[in-house]
């Protein structure tokens, strides 16, 4: 489970202070799929990041399993967001030069693990997300749609417990978008967790659990 407890950010100091989340709590239990819904500039994708640990808080903490991770040092976080959390992000952030599969694998390449490891995952997660005969294509030539099935597969190459998806559907298309969350539904029921930020209404329909939030706070939680 993932608890977030009385969380405070703020960006800035004197009179340029900005408080991005005031006084934040929630739980998140294990396989369960997260909805955050808020506009932009109300906090939600910081609330990502501070799960993810792309980013630290001010105050309050984040416990996961039994584990304050607002305490971990660097080399913990470097560790802890490797073998725990997988990224989905409104932009892909593919490398355009290479082909689908070695994005795929990228984190595994970074890691050093074996060819004939990647490999393997590579056509495990190509045939999930149906890539097979996208494998060998440059992501440059992909769609959108695409480009966003590639990504998800890069975020479940590590088999993460969690994963975070920010606007996954921001640069889609009505259809592809539809697409892309009934995939991170399908991860969520084969027992992965999925946290979303969206400011789509629609997307509430996938929830097990949805969040509002307004100016850093939470408004409606059901």
């Amino acid at each position: 489970m993932i608890s977030v407890k009385n969380i405070t950010k703020t960006f800035g100091r004197g009179n340029n202070l900005i408080t991005a989340l005031d006084d934040v709590s929630f739980n998140v239990e294990d396989g369960e799929f997260l909805v955050i819904l808020g506009q932009s500039g109300s906090g939600k994708s910081t609330i990502l990041n501070l799960i993810g640990c792309i980013d630290s808080v001010t105050s309050g903490t984040i416990i996961v399993d039994g584990v304050d991770v607002t305490k971990m040092s660097n080399k913990q976080l470097c560790e802890y967001r490797n073998k725990n959390i997988g990224y989905v992000f409104q932009s892909f952030y593919l490398e355009p030069a290479y082909s689908v599969t070695d994005n795929i694998v990228l984190p595994l390449t970074i890691a050093g693990v074996k060819r004939q490891i990647k490999d393997a995952k590579a056509k495990e997660l190509l045939e999930k997300l149906n890539l097979t005969e996208k494998a060998n294509a440059k992501t440059l030539t992909l769609s959108g749609g695409q480009k966003q099935r590639v990504a998800i597969a890069r975020a479940l190459v590590n088999d993460p417990k969690v994963i975070l998806a920010d606007e996954p559907t921001g640069n889609l298309d009505s259809t592809n978008g539809a697409e892309v969350i009934k995939i991170l539904r399908e991860i969520c029921d084969s027992g992965t967790t999925v946290i979303m930020v969206t400011h789509n209404e629609e997307h509430i329909s996938v929830a097990d659990h949805v969040i509002r939030i307004k100016d850093g706070k939470i408004i409606y939680e059901n």
